[in-house]
């Protein structure tokens, strides 16, 4: 009885020894597409996460969106800083300070009502330069998960007009058809 007990354990050991040898050898012919790679790699620089995924010709769409909105936001703050400048000038008491470009063009109000005019529209276009930011990171996770996704030829759609008869009205109604072709045609069978 005893060495058929150590005969058992020594022959679970080994099958066991045997299943962690083959659980670590695979072979992977496709190699992985990380979502998470792209996802940092955007993060770091603006469409590097768009490069990775091999969707290039949106890097010069993410530039110039991120880009766009940021210059556009600097040049409300060039302007806010003029305004201001030229606002504090005229209120300082000091006439060693003048305000020479904008004499005799706009009036204190007026130049309050620009500054504020300006703040709001750099504040808004800096918050545009981060959702551009943001959605540059979230196209190329999106992009990266859908990496492998089939889009294959099979797909068909149709939208037509139609009319539609119900027993209760004498007149026909009219509606949308909305066809949906999944897959390969069948092929017929000839005998």
């Amino acid at each position: 009885m005893k060495h058929f007990l150590l005969l058992l354990i020594c022959a679970c050991l080994s099958t066991a020894i045997q299943a962690q040898v083959a659980d670590t050898v695979y072979i992977d012919s496709v190699p992985k597409h990380s979502p998470s790679k792209a996802t940092i790699m955007s993060l770091v620089v603006p469409g590097l996460g768009q490069a990775y995924n091999k969707k290039y010709w949106k890097i010069p769409i993410v530039y110039a969106a991120i880009g766009s909105a940021f210059y556009f936001a600097r040049e409300q703050d060039r302007l806010l800083n003029e305004y201001k400048d030229a606002y504090l000038a005229r209120i300082d008491d000091d006439p060693n300070t003048i305000d020479e470009k904008y004499v005799g063009v706009y009036s204190d109000a007026n130049l309050l009502v620009l500054i504020d005019d300006h703040r709001e529209n750099r504040d808004l276009l800096y918050v545009l330069t981060g959702v551009a930011y943001i959605l540059n990171i979230v196209d190329a996770a999106v992009d990266a998960h859908l990496y492998y996704f089939n889009v294959s030829d099979d797909l068909s759609a149709s939208f037509r007009p139609n009319f539609q008869f119900t027993p209760y009205q004498a007149q026909p109604i009219p509606s949308f058809t909305l066809s949906l072709k999944i897959g390969k045609k069948p092929v017929p069978l000839r005998f």
